[in-house]
């Protein structure tokens, strides 16, 4: 049973999934430490982005417990290994299911909480108010729609939710059927709402007051939630042509690169060469130290940029304060 069909051995699909984990709890750490630091306080799109961290962990730990049966059933059903006796096989599907179910609702929860982080980060530090408060709305209602839609699909992938552990019910032709529609609605909510991240916050990005490469590296950094659209489209593509049990790897890597990615945003500080994140990493470093901080830059928040022009604008000395909106 080297890969059991799934392209990846049991140990290898261990190892991806928990270093992945890993480097995104060591980003999210990392995301506290700079907000509680720069801003001294979390927000709504931190709470989700826990949440979204937690779950997770959560669907990390069930897969890594479901692997064994998971590899021996996806082994049985590519005929690499003997069927077990009929009792046993079905005892194997019935807990293979559980284990799927208990994931699969981990997997959407997680996801759509790294949205729903995106979209608050985006009324935050791109202060949606007016019209686009009301498409900011419109959008979020969307994206929590798709959320229930995929939920549904999760329990009603065997018609009424009685039967969701009932091998015999879940083998019909009319369950094959409706899982193949199921497919398909998952892969249209979950484009669709990533599409929605990246769309989203471009209108306000370009009429920023801002140099050009200003607003192509915010459209980059919001722009990442459309590394989830190939994932998605790989897994969806595995899922129509093969079983759900051998496309395992890359449901993982969907969850775990949306969630690090949801990360990113807050280091972009760290990297760029505006005068405002050298004022912010020059305050991170030195509130990190424990070391007395006073500069001329008052902050200033990508809210108040849309009212200000290019030209240079007079620093008072006073010591560098931080509004809600002034995320780095």
């Amino acid at each position: 049973m080297p890969d059991a069909g799934q392209g990846v051995s049991q140990g290898g699909l261990l190892a991806i999934i928990w270093t992945l984990a890993g480097v995104s709890t060591l980003l999210f750490a990392g995301r506290l430490l700079i907000r509680s630091i720069i801003l001294k306080s979390f927000h709504l799109d931190d709470l989700f982005g826990f949440l979204s961290w937690a779950l997770m962990i959560a669907c990390m730990i069930v897969s890594s417990i479901e692997v064994p049966i998971s590899y021996r059933f996806s082994s049985i059903q590519i005929k690499e290994s003997p069927k077990p006796p009929e009792d046993e096989f079905e005892a194997m599907k019935i807990t293979v299911a559980k284990f799927n179910t208990s994931s699969a609702t981990l997997f959407w929860t997680s996801l759509y909480c790294v949205k729903i982080s995106f979209m608050l980060l985006y009324k935050m530090v791109l202060g949606v108010n007016g019209t686009y408060r009301r498409a900011w709305m419109a959008c979020l209602v969307y994206i929590v729609l798709c959320y229930a839609t995929c939920l549904i699909g999760v329990f009603a992938e065997c018609g009424p939710v009685r039967n969701l552990f009932n091998p015999e019910q879940c083998a019909t032709f009319y369950v094959k059927s409706l899982d193949q529609k199921f497919i398909w609605l998952d892969f249209f909510c979950n484009v669709s709402s990533d599409l929605i991240l990246v769309i989203f916050p471009l209108p306000m990005i370009w009429r920023l007051q801002m140099r050009t490469k200003q607003k192509l590296a915010l459209t980059g950094i919001f722009g990442l939630a459309a590394i989830t659209i190939a994932f998605e489209t790989v897994r969806t593509v595995k899922l129509h042509q093969v079983s759900f049990y051998l496309t395992n790897l890359y449901s993982y890597l969907e969850l775990l690169i949306s969630v690090l990615v949801s990360m990113l945003p807050s280091y972009r500080f760290l990297v760029s060469a505006s005068d405002k994140d050298r004022e912010y990493r020059r305050l991170f470093w030195t509130r990190l130290t424990m070391r007395s901080y006073h500069s001329g830059f008052s902050g200033y928040s990508m809210h108040d940029l849309r009212v200000r022009s290019d030209a240079g604008e007079s620093h008072q000395n006073e010591d560098t304060t931080i509004k809600s909106q002034d995320l780095p």
